[in-house]
């Protein structure tokens, strides 16, 4: 698995999930079986500001609510975790959002969309541009297929494809 570098059609946004994140998130889905899961993306922006940098995606709290076709993400321990990330010598934090759909379609609900219109202007994430991957249970080429977007508080979700095979994304979404 290798690192996937994404941008939106304007190049306005622009993100790189590291290859550790998509193995995690390829083992989360796989553990999670018929039900949806979900949990944050952990990172940092490029210094110029112009990348996304996702380092981490943490399993969902302990306190996370789901179901076939629903998925409460809860709250346990994440206060303390993005501390100490914070803290951290190479200092990293908040950037987003994923979940799992166990089916082969990969469309975020509009419920999705709404929860990360509602993140993008909540000060205590203090996110204006949060990421939401959305997962499925199907592979294309044996790796996971998945969408991801940037939420910006002010406008439309976009879609962000990959940098490198543009002209060969589906509409089911990319390969993790």
């Amino acid at each position: 698995m290798k690192t996937w570098k994404g941008r939106t059609e304007d190049g306005t946004f622009a993100v790189e999930l590291q290859a550790s994140v998509l193995g995690a998130l390829d083992r989360y889905c796989r553990d999670a079986g018929s039900v949806e899961t979900g949990g944050i993306l952990i990172g940092r922006y490029s210094d110029d500001l112009a990348i996304a940098i996702v380092r981490e995606a943490t399993p969902p709290p302990t306190d996370s609510k789901r179901g076939r076709s629903w998925f409460v993400r809860g709250v346990n321990g994440l206060r303390e975790m993005l501390g100490k990330r914070w803290q951290a010598k190479e200092r990293t934090f908040y950037v987003g959002e994923w979940h799992f759909h166990p089916a082969s379609h990969v469309e975020p609900s509009g419920d999705d969309f709404a929860q990360m219109l509602e993140i993008s202007r909540a000060r205590e994430y203090d996110c204006k541009e949060p990421l939401l991957l959305i997962l499925g249970a199907g592979k294309l080429e044996g790796s996971r297929i998945f969408r991801a977007f940037v939420c910006p508080a002010q406008g439309d979700p976009l879609e962000l494809h990959c940098d490198e095979a543009r002209e060969t994304a589906t509409e089911t979404g990319e390969a993790v």
